[in-house]
């Protein structure tokens, strides 16, 4: 017996709840009869200037469907991934996700930037459709996606919280830049307005000028002046990969000597001569044997940009939280991807979803060891993360200190 696609769509929108009284093992039995492909989707940039992490991320993305159907696909179905290129916006990301809704699937991978994700969560939780972003990280997303008791966004990146403690101990600390006056500069969104607002909440040093900038500005004269011109010890800085060139450009072709603290994952393989002193708190990149993996796997797009292992971590959770719970709904997902995500269970890692359903079946736990690290999710869905404190020494990244979970979980104290 095979669910047709309207019934499909009514069994994801009450959330499964169709199997009730003398339908329970009728659904049980369309769940492990039927051949039909289980959906997902893939809501990221593949074009404008966050394109390549997009794609990178997309890569990652089918790479862990293709080692899922590898292994027999979920509770015997092959999974099927739908491609929507949100453009990093969040109107072309809502309307792409309706086509999402419409083909049926149970759950994505996305928003990259936080405003889609934003957008996006509040529509999936009241489709019961499963979101886990591999980036978004504002702290409003904490409590987001949340329906019926049940959370439906989660991410395998840790909330801006954490960053916000990370660059004030490099902007605080007398071992580091010790500050007692410092400006904020940010992009122009929630990303940036939020991770601003916990700097200024977590700072000893003086915020003497908050500054959000737009990256498409034909000029960045204006920003910098209100930055720069009350001579502040220090700047904080609040951007992604593609979209700080243009101000940061701005500023090394000016007289000043400042030094700046990045926010995660703005330092690459080649840094300009102005960078010469700049820090960077960034999320570890744990070199654990998952992550070596997945770069094998895409060795044809390697060095892989930021997230693209976060977005491999998300698929695999889904995937892994539908094998567990037997049912193919986002609402299993939600009720579930936490369980698989860490703990002292039996440790399964990139490649190893053939391990999965044999744990399974033998009742072990499972204890997921990811490309980007462990992962595993607190009851906001969302992990604790360790940090590197990094600054660009003659040309180069030199690694100063890390920073523990534990870190992070005093409140930064030590």
């Amino acid at each position: 017996m095979t669910l047709s696609y309207d019934r499909r769509r009514f069994l994801r929108a009450t959330g499964g709840t169709l199997a009730l009284g003398s339908l329970s093992g009728c659904v049980g039995d369309l769940q492990s009869q039927t051949t039909e492909p289980i959906s997902f989707g893939a809501v990221l940039p593949l074009s404008g200037p966050l394109g390549q992490i997009g794609t990178h991320g997309l890569r990652a993305t089918q790479q862990a469907v293709e080692d899922i159907n590898r292994a027999g696909g979920l509770l015997g179905r092959p999974v099927e991934l739908i491609e929507v290129d949100s453009g990093a916006s969040a109107d072309v990301a809502l309307e792409g996700y309706e086509t999402l809704v419409d083909e049926g699937a149970i759950g994505f991978v996305g928003g990259l930037v936080s405003d889609v994700s934003l957008a996006l969560a509040p529509k999936a939780a009241e489709d019961g459709i499963m979101e886990v972003s591999p980036s978004s990280t504002t702290p409003q997303l904490s409590t987001a996606g949340v329906a019926d008791g049940r959370k439906y966004f989660g991410r395998t990146v840790p909330s801006d919280i954490l960053q916000a403690i990370a660059m004030t101990k490099i902007l605080d600390s007398p071992q580091y830049v010790n500050a007692e006056t410092v400006s904020l500069l940010y992009i122009d969104n929630s990303f940036g307005a939020d991770l601003a607002a916990e700097l200024t909440a977590n700072l000893d040093a003086e915020v003497v000028a908050d500054v959000a900038y737009d990256p498409t500005a034909d000029s960045f004269a204006g920003p910098l002046d209100d930055v720069l011109g009350p001579e502040p010890d220090a700047v904080g800085f609040v951007s992604v990969p593609g979209q700080e060139t243009g101000i940061l450009d701005a500023y090394g072709s000016s007289q000043h000597v400042v030094p700046w603290v990045f926010a995660a994952g703005m330092f690459g393989t080649e840094n300009p001569s102005y960078y010469e002193g700049f820090y960077s708190a960034s999320l570890s990149s744990t070199r654990t044997d998952g992550y070596f993996n997945l770069q094998r796997q895409l060795s044809d797009i390697a060095p892989l940009a930021v997230y693209a292992v976060n977005a491999y971590d998300a698929m695999f959770l889904m995937g892994a939280a539908v094998e567990k719970s037997g049912t193919a709904t986002g609402t299993a997902i939600a009720e579930t991807i936490r369980s698989v995500s860490g703990g002292t269970g039996h440790t399964v890692s990139v490649g190893e979803f053939d391990a999965v359903k044999p744990l399974i079946e033998a009742g072990r736990n499972l204890n997921y060891e990811g490309a980007s690290g462990g992962v595993d999710l607190t009851e906001q869905l969302e992990p604790l993360s360790p940090y590197v404190i990094e600054r660009i020494t003659t040309g180069a990244v030199e690694q100063l200190e890390l920073l523990q979970t534990q870190f992070f979980a005093s409140g930064g104290s030590q």
